[in-house]
């Protein structure tokens, strides 16, 4: 097994609990947010997508935010929001965001997520499967040439494992909190 398997598997999994969320979970639970500090799952289906996003169109790609697919897919307009210039570094991606620029994030719908998602997943899966080592362990172009292509892909897919986690816990909360009720 190569190491774009190994990330081919870790995306694969993930993609699969995410897709689940969103085939089973209701809408009610995908946004219900803890507490005003917290994240929904939601949000944070949108961040994970979103972070490989910006990683990957930014520094592997060594293009401009107007690349991401976020904005050049459509998904901002039709979603009617524009992360851009908010939080860590300005990347948008939910990260270093304030509880009230947490709350200013539309309740966005299944068909938005999902559709985002699924184009992020697969960019980053057609990515791992055409690109060899040799590119993978050359330096990114973006973010001033400071990691290597594997970082920036490796990167969000394993932060992803997490916040799939806390996705998990979540609406673990949520279903036990209906039940109390």
């Amino acid at each position: 097994m190569n190491p774009q398997d190994v990330l081919l598997q870790l995306l694969d999994e993930n993609d699969r609990y995410i897709r689940d969320l969103l085939d089973n979970a209701p809408a009610a639970c995908l946004h219900w947010r803890p507490d005003n500090q917290g994240n929904s799952i939601a949000n944070l289906i949108w961040h994970v997508a979103r972070a490989q996003d910006v990683f990957f169109t930014q520094h592997v790609g060594g293009l401009d935010a107007g690349q991401e697919i976020w904005g050049k897919g459509g998904w901002a307009a039709k979603s009617g929001y524009s992360p851009s210039g908010t939080g860590t570094h300005g990347w948008g991606m939910l990260t270093g965001y304030t509880p009230e620029e947490v709350a200013a994030i539309p309740p966005f719908t299944n068909d938005i997520l999902r559709g985002y998602y699924d184009a992020v997943s697969a960019t980053i899966r057609e990515y791992l499967t055409m690109t060899d080592m040799t590119t993978l362990e050359a330096h990114a172009p973006g973010y001033n040439g400071q990691q290597t292509n594997w970082f920036w892909v490796r990167h969000p897919l394993f932060d992803m494992t997490r916040h799939v986690g806390e996705m998990l816990a979540l609406r673990g909360q949520w279903e036990r909190q209906i039940k109390a009720d």
